[in-house]
């Protein structure tokens, strides 16, 4: 691609990019065993979307430091990250992107990248929500098809919790697998573009996947089966149990248990957006019904005027719409039970059949989130 005048310029930062890519070299082999393979599959030249699987902290920072050339990437700009990765990313720079939404800003910044015969690099698969693989976001198939770049599948090992065991000098793996190129997106014939992107990415994380020998591969759950719903016992002064009038009984049980199982979306809110959502994250114990309604009306506010695709954006459309609903019906029955002065319990419950144990497990106790840096 010919090189034209752009909003964002590349390379850049011509001075600092080059120290600090030395600085985490070395800090990488004090503090890890460092394993990269496949760096001759880069291009010289040229055009070229980076992607690979996304399991912890450390995949940006071996890509930056083994890459040849210099990347851009693509990083969340819709909420507060962890304090060290504030810094790295405030003094290496990156491309902000708000996810969920239609961010024209940070796409053209990419493709002005890419038009400079650039190298951009993203994380299909979005971010860390649940073990495993996760649904692949067509954004990088776009990008493709857009500007015209092939695309180079990397694949990494689980790096979850690497951070903080090489800080404690564990010394453990960060494994490279870099594959070959492939073509960029071409739309076939008759085909809509939005069910094409999203094959095609889904196509292009299968081949990250691949690349990842088993032993090295995140965890997967071997389940079947799986199902979550939410129980809801109240109980009125004289101490007897009282039943949901028909109005308010929740119509999205399902997603409800959902959420409150899944230990890392909790986290965000407690952790990155600093919400008092604590009482949600312990409902076994049954917290006062005063905290619950605090902590649920602070995620239903931030929902509402600062971040609306937080939960469809991991969760996609249909999930998170019915987690974020049943969330608001959660909350009426909450402000209900307040003004009745009952006492009330909440339960989260998954039900699937596990084919290591080889027998159906429920589960109905809130697990606590493994390190992800």
């Amino acid at each position: 691609m010919s090189k034209s005048k752009s909003m964002m310029k590349y390379p850049r930062r011509r001075i600092m990019r080059p120290l600090i890519k030395w600085i985490f070299r070395t800090i990488l082999k004090i503090m890890f065993r460092i394993e990269v393979s496949g760096l001759e599959n880069f291009p010289k030249n040229g055009p070229l979307l980076v992607i690979g699987n996304h399991t912890g902290a450390m995949e940006v920072v071996l890509l930056n430091a083994y890459a040849p050339r210099q990347i851009e990437m693509l990083s969340a700009a819709d909420m507060p990250a962890e304090k060290i990765t504030e810094i790295i990313n405030t003094i290496y720079g990156s491309i902000p992107v708000n996810r969920g939404s239609y961010d024209r800003a940070a796409l053209q910044q990419a493709l002005d990248v890419l038009g400079q015969d650039g190298m951009v690099g993203l994380f299909p698969e979005g971010g860390v929500w649940e073990v495993g693989k996760q649904r692949a976001l067509p954004g990088i198939s776009w990008l493709s098809y857009r500007s015209g770049a092939p695309i180079l599948p990397i694949g990494f090992n689980d790096t979850a919790g690497a951070m903080g065991a090489g800080l404690n000098f564990k010394r453990p793996y960060l494994k490279m697998y870099v594959g070959k190129v492939l073509p960029p997106a071409s739309i076939p014939d008759g085909m809509a573009k939005k069910v094409y992107f999203q094959d095609h990415a889904a196509q292009v994380m299968e081949k990250v996947y691949q690349l990842v020998p088993t032993e090295d591969a995140s965890p997967q759950e071997d389940i079947s089966d799986e199902i979550f719903d939410f129980e809801i016992s109240l109980i009125d002064s004289a101490g007897n149990q009282v039943d949901l009038p028909d109005d308010l009984d929740p119509k999205y049980k399902a997603e409800l248990g959902r959420f409150f199982l899944l230990p890392l979306i909790l986290d965000i809110f407690l952790i990155n957006l600093e919400l008092p959502v604590l009482p949600l994250m312990e409902i076994g114990s049954d917290p006062p019904l005063d905290q619950l309604i605090v902590a649920l009306d602070s995620i239903l506010t931030y929902l509402k005027y600062e971040n609306p695709y937080l939960l469809t954006y991991r969760f996609g459309i249909p999930t998170g719409l019915g987690m974020k609903k049943g969330l608001e019906e959660l909350g009426q029955i909450l402000d209900w039970s307040s003004a009745a002065d009952y006492q009330i319990s909440l339960r989260a419950i998954r039900r699937y059949y596990s084919h290591i144990d080889k027998k159906v497990i429920i589960q109905r106790e809130q697990e606590s989130s493994q390190p992800w840096m």
